[in-house]
Formats: structure tokens, C-alpha cells, sequence
């Protein structure tokens, strides 16, 4: 006798079985006109940092002027950040005339230079000295490691070459010394420097 086979209601699909929710409604955002203050302070918050901009970048002579109006016009916390930039402004554009003649005044106030950071004047002083004195071996040291410091590995290379030959000391000052640095991994400066070593 044959099984009665038991019918199996179908499953309900599980979309069936959730409730669905109802759509939140979000409120619009409350939008209000910004008051005059504020406004004044946004503008005068984008000048700021359009002239600390302009610090960042070296041109202290612009960020002063900005500085200077901001220390003047700005709200108090924005007027006191100004004036200590302006007072660095200040002492910056305050360098003294320098009266350079000689190669070696160009060499010493390039060393004063680069040991403040400022690389790209004393590659300019560098470039004076040497057209007073192209065959002064410490000038082309002093450039080598100047450019060195700037990561222009090939300028660099050239000039230490160009002062070794001149002065075979400058191999043994090179060899110790942390300006270059940024070129020891190159194997070119490696044969420059040690091109007695044996393969």
C-alpha cells in the first residue's frame, strides 16, 4: 500500500516574514544668514592663512603687509597669531646690508648662509665668489656641499670633483663629512671618493 505523502505548505519567503518600516522623515537643516562678524572673521581668517601662505613661501616683505593690517583690523585671537608672525617678519627682512667685495667675502657670508637654511642665497654668493676666483678649491668644496644639502646629487658631484683636483685634502673632508650624506648610497660619489679601492 502506497504511502500517503503528506503535503508541505511553502515556506514564507523572508522579504514576507519583515515588517516594513516606515520612511523616517528627516528634518531640513535649520539655515540661517551668517551674522556680520562672522562674516568679517571668515574673510579675515582666509587672509591669514593666504599670508601665512606667503611666509611659508619666503616672501616676507607681502606676508608683513598682510600681518600688519590683520594686527590691526582682525578679531583678538586672529590679531595676537598675526603680530607673532609680524614680529618674525620683522627680523627677517632686518638683515643687515652686507658690504661683499672679495672672493672671500662672498665664501664666508655663503657658511653664514647655509648654516641659517638659506641655501639658495648662499649658492648665489658661491656663484660670485667663484667668478672672482674659479681655481679656489675650498669655494667649489663649499658649493659641492651646498648643492649637496640642496639634493642636486650631479651639481654636487661635479664641483667635489673639480675641488679634489684642485686640492686632493678636499677627497679626505668629503669622506667624513654629514653634507653629503644624501649621496652616499650614489657609486659614483663612492669612486670619487675612494677611487683607490681595490675591485
Amino acid at each position: 500500500m502506497a504511502s500517503k505523502s503528506k503535503s508541505v505548505p511553502p515556506k514564507a519567503s523572508a522579504a514576507r516574514l519583515t515588517k516594513p518600516e516606515k520612511a523616517r522623515t528627516v528634518p531640513p537643516p535649520i539655515t540661517r544668514k551668517p551674522t556680520a562678524e562672522e562674516i568679517a572673521y571668515r574673510e579675515a581668517l582666509a587672509r591669514f592663512e593666504n599670508a601665512v601662505k606667503l611666509f611659508n613661501d619666503n616672501q616676507f616683505a607681502k606676508a608683513r603687509n598682510s600681518f600688519e593690517r590683520l594686527a590691526e583690523t582682525a578679531t583678538p585671537d586672529l590679531a595676537q597669531r598675526a603680530k607673532v608672525y609680524l614680529n618674525i617678519c620683522n627680523q627677517r627682512l632686518a638683515r643687515p646690508t652686507v658690504n661683499l667685495k672679495t672672493a672671500d667675502d662672498y665664501y664666508n657670508y655663503s657658511v653664514q648662509l647655509a648654516n641659517q637654511g638659506n641655501l639658495e642665497e648662499a649658492e648665489q654668493c658661491l656663484t660670485k665668489a667663484l667668478k672672482l676666483a674659479p681655481k679656489c678649491d675650498y669655494i667649489h668644496y663649499a658649493m659641492a656641499s651646498t648643492l649637496a644639502l640642496k639634493d642636486n646629487a650631479e651639481g654636487a658631484m661635479d664641483y667635489l670633483a673639480q675641488a679634489i683636483g684642485l686640492n686632493g685634502r678636499n677627497r679626505y673632508l668629503a669622506q667624513n663629512d654629514p653634507d653629503f650624506s644624501s649621496l652616499s648610497e650614489d657609486p659614483r660619489f663612492t669612486e670619487l671618493l675612494y677611487p683607490e679601492k681595490p675591485l
